[in-house]
Parts: C-alpha cells; structure tokens; sequence
C-alpha cells in the first residue's frame, strides 16, 4: 500500500456525511458521527498584499489591527473567527460549483433535491448538506434542529513584530486612507468622509492549524481546496481588495498535533520551522499510529476532490 492508501484507510467512511430523517422535524439533516478519528492540517500563510483582521470597533473614522503581546513580541492576531467564516463562504461556492457539474444544472436543484431547500449561509441553513456537516449550524424556531462542526480553529499570530509588519501611525507607511463605505454618496469626498486604517503588510507570516474530526476523503480535499480559493478570495476587513494570502501546507495527518501554535511561532523565530516539516521532526498522536504527509505527498489528496464528489452525490 502507498502512505496516501494507509493515509486514507484511517478516515471515516463518506457515509457520515449522509442526512438522516430528524424524529422532530420530520426532515433529513445531517447528525455529527464522531467517529474518533481525527485529521491535522498545518501550514503556514503569508500575507500577499494588505491585510485588515480587525474584531473589534475602532475609534470614529480609523480602524485599528487586533495586536497582543505574545512570547516577547507584540504580534498581530488573526482570530479563528474571521478564518472560519471566510472559509466556510468559499467552501459552500466550491460546494456549488461541484453540486453544478454532477448535476449538469443549476446548484438550487441539487439541494432542493437532495436536502428538500437551497442553503444560503448564515440565516437558512438547510442543517444537511455537506457543509453544515462540516461547519456545523443551527436552526431556530417551532422546531429547532441543529449540528455540531466538526472543524476546530486556532487562533494565529504573526511570526513578526508590528514593528515590522504593520502600516500604523508614526510607522515609516503610515495608515492606510480611504473612503467609508457608508458615506452619504450625494456629499463630495471631503476629508470628513475618509477612513484611516492600520494594515498588515504584505509578507507577513501566519502559521495555522486546523483540526478536523471524523474526516471523510471529501472533507479533507475540500477543506484543501478551501484554503486555495480563500488565500484568492481574501481575508478580514475589506476583503474584497485586500486580505490575499499565499498558502504552504506543511503537513496534513491523521491524529491529533503534539504542539501549538505557539511552538509553531517558536520555531519560527529560531528560523527552523520550515526544515522541522522538512525534517519530519513532529509528532501527530493516533491510536491507530498517526499516518503524516509532508510536501509533495500531500499534492494527490487535491486530486481526489472531484472523484470523492461524485461518489458522494451518488451516496445521496
């Protein structure tokens, strides 16, 4: 057997995905299976252009980067929060664009078909579909139903001081300028109407991890397809023209990580991340004996999306 055969024999079966009939609602949704297996996913992102993670109200018109002091550097934060709702958007488009080609039609019949309604995130989760399985989601109401996510996000952190990675007041770029986007469009732009804004500059380094439980073959090429299409779609404030990432991924294994983040950031700055994925030196615990790809291995799971998909569908 090849490492991406005993890397795909320890995932669960693609069946978990399936929606079942609720004993409430009387509707198929989709119950989590949680299976015991796990899969880690580790890499690191890099800035490609500017980038606003902002999470909380800045003051009049300036917004300000999320910053914390962490292991002897102020660093910028990137909260879980703002990667999984990003991600969860340009899985769900994925999602459709697949649903479009097995079905040779357009995406809203496949989910009426299969899952009785359109899901349209956040407010009208279908609570059936592939992606509500993977993210999870809740549906109030007369009858509520609901499903757990099965992805587990970290907070990130720059391996850079802001000293060097982020365009602020008194910093040699200084903030960014440009108009509020809700500024009332029969006023000329006046000094008034302007936004000033701290950014992250371009090269700057996040490293990431991200866990997923229960993992099927389809929800770990998807999710890798994901991180793709999301480094292009942009992420944080502004997202539209800012926000752009280039993505490693350094490992992708079965089990759960024997570090953090933060030994991720420490690593860093002892300049030995990259030659530590390179070097094989960390550990994934599994009971079942954690099976790791690194670099080139990791490339024939991204082939097995459309395949994965079609069997899905099929499995429907």
């Amino acid at each position: 057997m090849s490492i991406i055969d005993d890397f795909t024999a320890q995932l669960a079966p693609r069946e978990v995905l399936l929606p079942r009939p609720d004993t409430g609602s009387k509707r198929p949704i989709t119950r989590p299976v949680f299976t015991r297996q796990a899969v880690t996913i580790v890499g690191v992102k890099t800035a490609v252009n500017r980038f606003l993670p902002v999470s909380h109200e800045g003051e009049g018109n300036e917004s300000y980067v999320d910053k914390l002091y962490l292991l002897g550097k102020r660093r910028a934060e990137f909260i879980s929060r703002k990667l999984k709702g990003i991600e969860r958007r340009v899985h769900m488009s994925l999602f459709r664009e697949l649903a479009e080609l097995v079905n040779h039609s357009e995406w809203p019949a496949f989910f009426k078909g299969y899952f009785g309604r359109e899901c349209i995130i956040p407010n009208h989760l279908c609570i059936a579909c592939w992606n509500c399985s993977l993210f999870g989601g809740l549906e109030t109401g007369k009858d509520p139903v609901g499903a757990f996510s099965r992805v587990r996000y970290f907070d990130t952190y720059s391996v850079e001081d802001i000293s060097e990675c982020i365009a602020m007041e008194g910093s040699e770029e200084g903030m960014g300028i440009g108009n509020q986007v809700y500024e009332d469009l029969k006023e000329g732009r006046t000094a008034a109407t302007y936004h000033l804004y701290e950014y992250v500059k371009a090269g700057t380094t996040f490293p990431f991890l991200v866990i997923i439980e229960s993992p099927t073959v389809l929800d770990v090429a998807g999710y890798l397809a994901t991180i793709r299409r999301a480094d292009g779609h942009g992420y944080g404030k502004y997202s539209a023209n800012h926000g752009k990432f280039s993505t490693t991924i350094l490992a992708v294994a079965t089990g759960y990580p024997r570090f953090s983040v933060l030994d991720m950031l420490t690593w860093a700055g002892e300049g030995a991340l990259a030659r530590r994925f390179d070097e094989r030196q960390v550990r994934f615990d599994s009971l079942r004996g954690s099976v790791a790809l690194f670099g080139g291995e990791i490339e024939p799971l991204e082939g097995m999306l459309r395949p994965e998909f079609d069997a899905y569908a099929q499995a429907l």
